[in-house]
């Protein structure tokens, strides 16, 4: 028990029969984020779903990914890895550089999630990278507000005391419905369809009903995959590299892969890592395990006649706490879970089916396929070119273990709806230098 009428559970059995089905309907932590409308993210309403699911059902197909891929690559790491080769030009004796590779990941999302979402560059746009992540971050904030006391965010004087972080909300949305509305004025002249996000919200369109989103509606759901999409990708990338340099080992069989498998290709696409990159694949798929940047509980309630867990009975109306963490580390499934294991998923694809970061079954996170096709190529491709190393002074390295023998890893903080390092600053400081394949 968290508390009164609260049940937490872990048990991936028992998480599985919860997430596979709109039996259990979100509860109203969800509804909080609903700032300007409830969306596909933060709807109790079966009903809701199933509609947005259908209005956006090719959104996130992999077949529109694809589509998308050339921005998301442009805009993602083909701009870090430019950024990077000029910090490691212009360093003191131009090999290398250090640099907090937590805010680089977040610039990244940024960038690649503004390119989608507004159709346009963050330069064309006119915001710059610090802007957009304080719009993420007060309106997270402001969430937080609205789920502990709601009438803080419209009675004055509480409106008065909250002031910037409503006015922050504001130019938020403003932001957003104006790139949608520039484009609805640009599809009047443009002879083809612009590919992504903003395009596919849109045209999103019910199959059964014929019924499209209204244009606030699309802003909800812009508003939604832009906030939900910026922390996750960037929490996930740096997991995944802190991972790598507690695991001297993991590190080089995956760089050894990357390099091997692609000598002198300058970059490697999604599909291309996917083919030839298991182990680097593996990489991902236990980071997300181990850390899972959505670790906190996902809320639902128990419906009319009670569920069993456990051979525990729970009333209707019980509240649930689906502990992502947990079951990712049930000792039923995975042997020696706090271990960084990639290996464990070599030869065993079905294994990825059970680790509950993106949810799964009717409640599987939409943007699931996107985060994807960021984060592996990215880390397949700074593989490639990069050579990293911990600091003289780094706090946590591979030779500090604890009482089970593993690499203590950085202490993490719960943000909102994601889990981050708890002092990025301080631990995520690392060296980067050039691949010698990578100069070639």
């Amino acid at each position: 028990m968290t508390g009164p009428g609260v049940v937490v559970i872990s048990h991936p059995e028992d998480c599985r029969i919860v997430l596979s089905t709109h039996r259990f309907a979100k509860n109203r932590f969800y509804q909080a984020f609903a700032l300007v409308e409830d969306n596909i993210y933060t709807t109790q309403s079966p009903e809701l779903a199933s509609l947005r699911r259908r209005q956006l059902r090719h959104t996130f197909s992999q077949a529109y990914l694809e589509q998308m891929e050339s921005v998301i690559f442009e805009c993602g790491i083909a701009s870090l890895m430019r950024r990077w080769d000029r910090l490691i030009e212009y360093s003191a004796d131009g090999t290398q550089f250090t640099v907090q590779y937590e805010a680089e990941f977040a610039r990244l999302a940024i960038d690649v999630i503004v390119a989608l979402g507004y159709g346009q560059s963050l330069d064309t746009l006119g915001t710059s990278h610090a802007q957009v992540a304080r719009w993420v971050h007060d309106y997270n904030v402001l969430s937080m507000i609205n789920l502990i006391l709601p009438v803080a965010c419209t009675q004055w004087p509480f409106t008065l005391v909250i002031g910037s972080l409503l006015q922050s909300k504001r130019e938020f949305v403003a932001s957003v419905a104006a790139a949608a509305a520039t484009r609805r004025e640009q599809l009047k002249h443009l002879k083809q369809r612009p590919t992504d996000i903003l395009q596919a919200l849109l045209d999103g369109e019910d199959p059964e009903s014929k019924a499209k989103m209204t244009a606030n509606q699309v802003v909800a759901e812009n508003i939604a995959i832009i906030v939900a999409s910026t922390d996750i990708v960037a929490q996930t990338l740096t997991w995944t590299l802190c991972y790598l340099m507690l695991y001297p080992e993991a590190y080089r069989q995956a760089t050894d892969e990357v390099r091997r498998m692609f000598p002198r290709q300058r970059t490697i696409s999604y599909a291309q890592a996917r083919a030839k990159l298991p182990y680097t694949e593996a990489c991902v798929y236990e980071t997300m395990r181990i850390r899972a940047a959505t670790g906190v509980f996902l809320p639902r309630v128990v419906p009319k006649g009670g569920a069993t867990f456990r051979g525990h009975f729970l009333p209707e109306g019980t509240e649930l706490g689906v502990n992502v963490a947990g079951a990712n580390h049930h000792l039923g499934t995975w042997t020696n879970p706090r271990r960084f294991v990639p290996e464990r998923f070599i030869g065993n694809e079905s294994l990825k089916q059970n680790i509950f970061t993106f949810s799964l079954g009717a409640r599987v996170c939409p943007g699931k396929n996107l985060a994807l096709m960021e984060i592996l190529p990215t880390i397949a491709n700074i593989l490639k070119s990069y050579d990293f190393t911990l600091p003289s002074n780094a706090l946590f390295t591979p030779d500090r273990l604890d009482g089970r023998g593993n690499p203590v890893v950085m202490p993490r903080s719960h943000r909102f709806t994601s889990v981050g390092p708890a002092y990025p600053d301080r631990d995520c400081q690392i060296i980067v230098s050039k691949a010698a394949d990578s100069m070639i």
